[in-house]
C-alpha cells in the first residue's frame, strides 16, 4: 500500500513519525529524572564517600543511557498500540474511492471499541463529506437546470430569427414584433447571465464595496420605477415610503433591492409594500409565502424545484437573486432575514448593516 501524501511530504521535510515523537518524549521523561536523580544525589554521595572514580562516572552515564534507550525502545513499542486505530483510520481513509462521485457518498466506520478521540475524528470527517457531496448534488442540479434555463431563450430566438429569415411576406408591424420577442428573450438570456456572473462574484469572502452617502429611499424608488412594467403586466401595485440614509454601495444595494423587490413582484397577488427605516428596508407582499426557509433557498446553487401556490417553479436560477442579495447585505455587515411569510404573504427585513442610518 503507498503512503499517504502527507506522510511523504513530511518525511521530505525530515519531520519525525507521530509514533517516533512519541517515543522521544518517553525517553525524555524517563531520562530526565534519572538525570536529576544522578546530579543531586549519586555523584555528590560518590563524591562525600571519596570513592568518585572515572569508572563510576561512567557507570552512571551508561546507566543514564539504557535508561533512555529502553524508555525510548519500549515508548515506540507502546504508541505503536496507542496509534493503532488513528492507523486503521488513515487506511480506511486510503481505502476511499478516489472518483469524486463515489469519495463523497463514502463514509468511514465508526465503533465504540475505538477511543472516543479516533471516533471524534471520523465522525468529523463524515460530516464533511455528507457536506460536500450535498455541495456536489446541488451544482449538479443546477448546472443540469442552467442548462435547461439557457437553452430555452436560445431555442426560441433561433426560431424567431428562422421566420425572419423564411417569411417573406410579413408586413412591417409583424416583423417589429418578432424583432421585440427577440428581444425580449436575449434580455432574459443576458439577465440570466448576468445572475450567473454576480453570484460567482458574490461567493468570495471578500466583496469589494465603494461606499458613498445614499438616500435608500430614492435607490427603492428607482427599483420600482424599474418594475413598473412588469408590475403592472401582472397587475400589483409597488409602494415606497419612508425615509433612511447610509453609507454603503448604491449598485450593490440598488442590485439586492431589485431581486428582493422583482421576487416579490413576481409572487405577490396583489401588492407589495416597500417601507425605508434608518438601516433598514422591510419588503412585504401578499403572496402565498416561502415554501422553503430562506436560508435553504438563498443559495447560489440552488437545483430544486419549488412549489408555491400549487404551481411548480423550475429549478435553475430561482435561488440566485435571494443569495446576491443576501451576500451584498452581508458584505455591507448587514442580513437578510424573514419576520414573517405564510398564506398570507412574506414580509423580508435588509439590514444595511451598521454604517446605514
Amino acid at each position: 500500500m503507498s503512503r499517504p501524501a502527507g506522510g511523504s511530504r513530511s518525511a521530505r521535510r525530515g519531520v519525525p513519525s507521530l509514533r517516533a515523537q512519541v517515543a522521544w518524549v518517553i525517553a525524555v521523561l524517563s531520562g530526565l529524572p534519572n538525570l536529576v536523580l544522578a546530579a543531586t544525589v549519586m555523584i555528590p554521595a560518590y563524591r562525600r564517600a571519596g570513592e568518585m572514580t572515572s569508572a563510576v562516572a561512567w557507570y552512571v552515564v551508561l546507566w543514564l543511557v539504557g535508561v533512555v534507550a529502553v524508555s525510548a525502545v519500549v515508548g515506540y513499542l507502546l504508541s505503536g498500540q496507542l496509534l493503532a486505530p488513528l492507523l486503521d483510520a488513515t487506511r480506511d481513509i486510503e481505502a476511499l474511492p478516489r472518483t469524486a462521485s463515489r469519495l463523497t457518498s463514502g463514509r468511514l466506520a465508526v465503533s465504540g471499541r475505538e477511543p472516543a478521540e479516533v471516533g471524534a475524528l471520523k465522525a468529523t470527517f463524515n460530516n464533511l463529506l455528507a457536506q460536500v457531496q450535498v455541495e456536489q448534488t446541488r451544482r449538479s442540479s443546477f448546472m443540469a437546470a442552467l442548462m435547461h434555463d439557457l437553452k430555452t431563450p436560445l431555442v426560441a430566438a433561433n426560431h424567431l430569427l428562422a421566420v425572419v429569415r423564411d417569411n417573406e411576406e410579413l408586413s412591417r408591424e409583424q416583423r417589429i414584433d418578432v424583432v421585440s420577442r427577440l428581444s425580449t428573450e436575449n434580455e432574459a438570456l443576458i439577465a440570466l447571465v448576468q445572475k450567473m456572473v454576480d453570484a460567482h462574484r458574490l461567493e468570495r469572502d471578500d466583496v469589494p464595496l465603494t461606499r458613498e452617502d445614499v438616500d435608500v429611499a430614492a435607490l427603492a424608488s428607482r427599483v420600482a420605477r424599474r418594475l413598473a412594467l412588469l408590475a403592472q403586466q401582472r397587475g400589483v401595485r409597488v409602494e415606497v415610503h419612508g425615509a433612511g440614509h447610509g453609507r454603503v454601495d448604491p449598485k450593490e444595494v440598488e442590485r439586492a433591492l431589485y431581486n428582493l423587490m422583482s421576487n416579490a413582484v413576481r409572487y405577490a397577488r396583489s401588492a407589495i409594500d416597500v417601507e425605508v427605516f434608518p438601516g433598514m428596508v422591510r419588503i412585504g407582499d401578499d403572496g402565498p409565502g416561502l415554501p422553503e426557509p430562506l436560508e435553504r433557498l438563498a443559495q447560489p446553487f440552488n437545483g430544486q424545484p419549488v412549489d408555491i401556490a400549487g404551481q411548480r417553479f423550475t429549478a435553475g436560477t430561482g435561488g440566485l437573486g435571494l443569495f446576491i442579495a443576501r451576500r451584498v447585505l452581508e458584505a455591507h455587515g448587514g442580513r437578510l432575514v424573514t419576520e414573517t411569510t405564510g398564506e398570507r404573504g412574506t414580509v423580508l427585513l435588509a439590514y444595511l448593516g451598521r454604517e446605514a442610518g
